[in-house]
């Protein structure tokens, strides 16, 4: 199969390299790739998720949705205490 990189955001944080792709098909349609990357002992370990067109709109309510409850959750925890 081959895709043509239309956009890459590159997003480095510590060991860790996110990479959010929007790649066209060989048949024209766009998707999506989210791809993290994490320095091991012996190289890269690589994790891979593909959006594909018919799903996108779906995947990003899914996805507000749930940063919305993060935020909600995360606002409700409570304030721990250290000594």
């Amino acid at each position: 199969m081959e895709t043509k990189e239309l956009f890459t955001e590159k997003l480095k944080k510590g060991y860790r390299t996110y990479f959010f792709d929007i790649k066209q098909a060989e048949s024209k349609s766009l998707y999506i790739t989210i791809t993290e990357s994490k320095k091991i002992a012996d190289g890269f370990e690589h994790h891979k998720v593909m959006v594909f067109e018919e799903d996108i709109d779906d995947f990003t309510n899914a996805f507000r949705n749930c940063m919305v409850k993060y935020h909600q959750l995360k606002n409700e925890q409570p304030i721990s205490k250290t000594n």
